[in-house]
């Protein structure tokens, strides 16, 4: 606890605010207001206080005298500030008040000492003897400058946070923080244990699995310390006289403040506890607390030492935590609640009444068997005896928390493999079941527990015995014997792969140890004869108006698109995909990898955020992309010492939110970071200047079983050599093949595709999975950039990969992804004009071309979007009066380029052979369409005029955009959440590393 709250000391309290109006993604745990007084002070927070009024006369326990004595005090009191109103002199009226306790000299004291600490004005209201309404302190008047100060407190402190926020230099934002913690240190003082408490009550919001189950031990114990700490602090006044113990609640209700009431009547009963000496029950309960702090010290090194420890190891420490925690527990009050709770669900499993025949009759007892589980991986269960239905309940709900499993769930929905275990008479099977299978559980008593423990696609069979307690310790036998794909890679020391698909074309995965080139020829029949192991698509949103997500998600579903690549984390492009069965790859920018990489909470933040949070809503996410192409040449190395630290982090991150066997990360390259000394495949080697970070990653990714992403594109290598063989980009096979030792490679894909091969086997990591993240060809802006050239291209991957022969060095079936989806007007073209048409569809969700994806949606061809609306029939054109020789001409097309889309103007493009006039009208109009056809985008200094007459032509169309109704204020809100979260991953990070 010491180590916690002087780290806790540093920690940037500054991003806590009272204003319901202001949002900060972290707060830190605060007390409930009372409603007088502005803000808290060094007192006792009500949720965990323990107030208790003194008694007027001890001596005197009879209730009828107190309540009389009480009636006459109140009217004594009317009487007094009545008289006091009139001005009539109260000389010697207290003279007759007796101290019965003796200890109104303190109390003086300690509220002399607090009236010096505090203003007057940020005080708590404190009980007295009076219960006069006419207390000037709670007059209207009073209670409205009070909460007129706190008002203009409150927003003294956003306007504080806001300035900070806005500071455009570090040295500014420095000089907003110091003027924020002088406030907060004058205004929110709040003691360090509490604070303690409520960060650890944040990381619990936020965690999952083992590190959960960690957190409550730790958070339980800090709770019971802190409220012994205030049973027995001398400096408490509510500790004078006869102390009465309160019962502890436990963390999960502090959290959620509520708890089961129906259970808490069944475990405190109704008895009262027995009255001890103070000085007895004191001692008793030091030993206790001494004894129970060592059992939790100890209790903390065992789960320390087991989130590194695995198999039957993993096992058997596991079993010494659970006697330690039944010492725990068999230390504790009788009368105690149980642990945890809050947030775990308790259901019957069975209730039997047995009975014993004696001489004087039958004993007729009953049997409870009870089940617990979180739905995030913890379960228990328990079986207790009672005279009484209710009374077996009781017991059997106490006992259940005391025997509790962690159960490793794989990708959070299923198991990782087939197990089976036997208990007397009983034998249970289990089965792994794919994605939102449903449970298929032998009987509601597996299915049960299955529930609980947050599985959702497992299928279970039983054979032999069904007595209900046999199936759940047969049931968690098996459970408990299962190996997660990290155990058993650590147990071989062989790397874990994920291969095959089932009959639907969906990646089914196992685990195997061995050679993955080997492994894929057995397994490559699972694939569909003649189908596609589940081809992907690349999803890019640079459009200036973007189809609605829903309609592009309807779309992937009609073409069979199985996965789909972002690269960006956009909620309502999230948020379309939850429950469609499509595998998400989600991508982080580059421009975030720094702060990313300089801070490990960055990283969790955004996990949580981008990751966590559509995973819970039903979005399938498998990847996470760090990066795009972060090491091309023509960045100059800006991202190489970002790169693999912001890996590295948003790994962890994973881990820490249970999603590592879900999740794998991955940085998508571009095939320059690799090539051949002899132009031959064979030659591979990753490139000099990035070698050893080269290996770093790769190794990186091979530990944490992750894939190796690398983006190739024959297109390019045509387009940057005009002497690069046009058959050789192609499937159909090349005059001109390259012969590499006994392999001949007749087609540019499989040479690059084998370079990366050679690269990774000569530095040793041959068996890393490999996506081809990114592969197309344009069909605009480019001499070779057409749609006859596409579909050339796209059509022969396609057929190529459909076999699942793979690469001459890596056979078996290719996980890849199309470039792209969709057109894209609002990308750079600084690489060639042919980046805004690399869409397989337009920008309005219409075909380019026929493309049979080889899928079980799509046989034939492409299947445009549905149910798109168009804006007018409207076009921007150059007026026939104009003339040519204007000098206004040649500024204007140069502005409306330089705002639209001009890319398809240019030498043997789609729109090359318009003359000027049509070159013109072409950049007029798709400055007018860009801005929904509003009339002032039409001015051009009257040189432009509006038509209802389509000027397009046969190669060249004149493009109406869709009426993406509220397209538009998607994207500006789009365009926020990226600036919002350029602010928290980069300016946030850097601005606390200097601080």
């Amino acid at each position: 606890m010491a180590a916690i709250t002087t780290k806790l000391k540093t920690s940037w309290s500054r991003l806590h605010s009272f204003c319901p109006s202001h949002r900060i993604p972290r707060i830190h745990f605060l007390p409930p207001f009372s409603t007088h007084p502005p803000f808290p002070i060094h007192t006792t927070p009500f949720a965990f206080r323990s107030v208790r009024p003194f008694s007027t006369n001890p001596v005197m326990g009879d209730r009828v005298v107190q309540e009389l004595l009480a009636a006459v005090e109140r009217e004594k009191q009317m009487a007094r500030e009545e008289r006091r109103k009139a001005g009539v002199a109260l000389d010697g009226e207290d003279e007759d008040e007796e101290d019965y306790m003796g200890v109104t000299p303190l109390i003086e004291k300690l509220e002399k000492k607090k009236a010096k600490d505090l203003d007057g004005t940020d005080r708590f209201w404190v009980p007295t003897d009076s219960e006069s309404d006419d207390d000037e302190r709670f007059s209207p008047d009073e209670v409205k400058k009070r909460l007129d100060e706190f008002e203009k407190k409150c927003k003294r402190h956003a306007e504080l946070l806001k300035n900070f926020a806005e500071a455009e230099t570090l040295d500014e934002a420095h000089k907003w923080m110091t003027k924020i913690d002088k406030f907060e240190q004058r205004h929110l003082k709040l003691p360090l244990e509490y604070r303690v408490i409520g960060d650890l009550m944040n990381r619990l919001k936020e965690s999952t699995g083992k590190e959960r189950f960690i957190l409550l031990q730790k958070l339980n114990r800090a709770v019971r310390l802190m409220d012994c700490k205030e049973a027995y602090d001398p400096n408490n006044p509510a500790n004078f006289g006869v102390i009465q113990h309160r019962q502890i609640a436990s963390p999960e209700d502090i959290v959620d403040s509520a708890g089961f009431d129906k259970e808490k009547s069944m475990i405190h009963g109704s008895q009262e506890e027995d009255d001890e000496d103070f000085s007895e029950r004191k001692e008793q309960d030091d030993v206790l607390i001494e004894k129970l702090n060592a059992i939790e010290k100890k209790l903390e090194e065992k789960l320390a030492e087991l989130d590194h420890t695995f198999g039957k190891k993993s096992r058997v420490l596991e079993e010494e935590i659970k006697d330690l925690v039944e010492e725990r527990n068999s230390l504790t009050e009788k009368k105690r609640r149980p642990l945890y709770r809050k947030g775990f669900d308790v259901k019957v499993i069975d209730v039997n009444r047995p009975c014993k025949v004696t001489k004087g009759g039958r004993i007729a007892k009953y049997t409870a068997l009870l089940a617990t589980g979180n739905y995030h991986g913890v379960v228990g269960f328990a079986k207790a005896r009672g005279p009484t239905a209710n009374i077996a309940i009781q017991r059997a709900y106490e006992k259940c928390f005391q025997n509790l499993h962690y159960v490793e769930r794989y990708e959070e929905h299923t198991i990782a493999h087939a197990i089976q275990a036997k208990y007397e008479k009983s034998k249970i099977y289990l089965w792994p079941g794919p994605m939102r299978s449903g449970m298929s559980a032998a009987g509601r008593t597996v299915e049960t527990v299955l529930y609980l423990a947050g599985f959702r696609n497992v299928k279970s069979k039983i054979i032999g015995s069904r007595n209900p307690l046999n199936v759940i310790k047969a049931l968690f036998k098996a459970l408990n014997a299962i190996e997660t794909p990290k155990d058993v890679q650590e147990k071989f020391g062989r790397t874990v792969l994920r291969v095959g698909c089932n009959s639907r074309g969906m990646m089914h995965q196992q685990f195997e140890m061995g050679r993955s080139s080997e492994l894929l020829k057995v397994v490559s029949w699972l694939c569909l004869v003649g189908g596609v192991c589940g081809i992907g698509a690349n999803w890019g949103t640079q459009a200036s108006h973007p189809l609605p997500p829903r309609t592009v998600v309807q779309m992937l579903k009609d073409n069979g698109i199985q996965k789909v690549k972002l690269f960006d984390a956009e909620d309502r492009t999230l948020s379309a995909l939850a429950k469609t069965g499509i595998q998400v790859m989600v991508g982080i920018p580059n421009d975030m990898l720094a702060g990313l990489a300089a801070d490990e909470k960055t990283a969790g933040r955004w996990v949580s955020k981008n990751v966590s949070k559509y995973i819970n809503n039903g979005v399938d996410i498998r990847y996470v992309a760090v990066g795009n192409e972060p090491f091309l040449e023509t960045y100059n190395g800006t991202f190489l010492r970002s790169t693999y630290p912001a890996l590295q982090n948003i790994q962890a991150a994973l881990i820490a939110a249970g999603l590592s066997n879900q999740v794998k990360v991955t940085v998508p390259l571009n095939a320059d970071v690799y090539g051949s000394s002899s132009d031959k495949p064979s030659g591979g080697d990753f490139r000099t200047d990035i070698h050893d970070l080269m290996l770093s990653i790769v190794k990186f990714l091979n530990d944490n079983g992750a894939p190796f992403t690398v983006n190739i594109y024959p297109f390019i290598s045509l387009y940057n050599d005009p002497n690069f063989p046009v058959d050789y980009a192609f499937f159909e096979g090349s005059p001109t093949p390259i012969v590499d030792g006994t392999i001949t490679y007749s087609n540019v894909f499989d040479a690059n595709h084998d370079t990366l091969i050679a690269a990774l086997q000569k530095n040793g990591f041959g068996n890393v999975s490999i996506i081809v993240g990114e592969i197309g060809w344009p069909t605009d802006g480019d001499i070779n950039a057409n749609p006859l050239f596409a579909q050339r291209f796209n059509q022969g991957f396609m057929n190529h990969i459909s076999n699942s022969n793979g690469t001459p060095l890596r056979p078996g079936p290719i996980d890849a992804y199309l470039f792209s989806l969709i057109d894209e007007d609002e990308k750079s073209v600084q690489p060639g004009n042919f980046e805004r048409h690399w869409g397989i569809f337009a920008y309005d969700g219409s075909p380019k071309y026929q493309l049979n994806l080889r899928t079980a949606s799509n046989s034939s061809t492409l299947i445009r979007a549905k149910d798109i609306k168009y804006l007018d029939g409207k076009w921007c054109v150059l007026k026939p009066s104009a003339n040519l020789d204007d000098s206004e001409i040649a500024p204007s097309v140069s502005y409306a380029c330089g705002k639209a889309d001009c890319t398809s103007l240019g030498y043997k493009t789609s729109c090359g052979d318009l003359d000027v006039r049509g070159n013109i009208s072409y950049a007029f109009n798709s400055y007018y369409q860009k801005n929904g056809q509003d009339d002032r985008a039409c001015g051009f200094s009257g040189l432009a005029t509006i038509t209802e007459k389509d000027p397009s032509t046969t190669t060249c169309k004149f493009n109406i955009m869709i009426d993406v109704g509220s397209g538009t204020s998607w994207k500006t809100q789009t365009q926020m959440e990226l600036s919002l979260n350029f602010f928290w991953y980069m300016v946030l990070p850097f601005t606390l590393a200097l601080v």
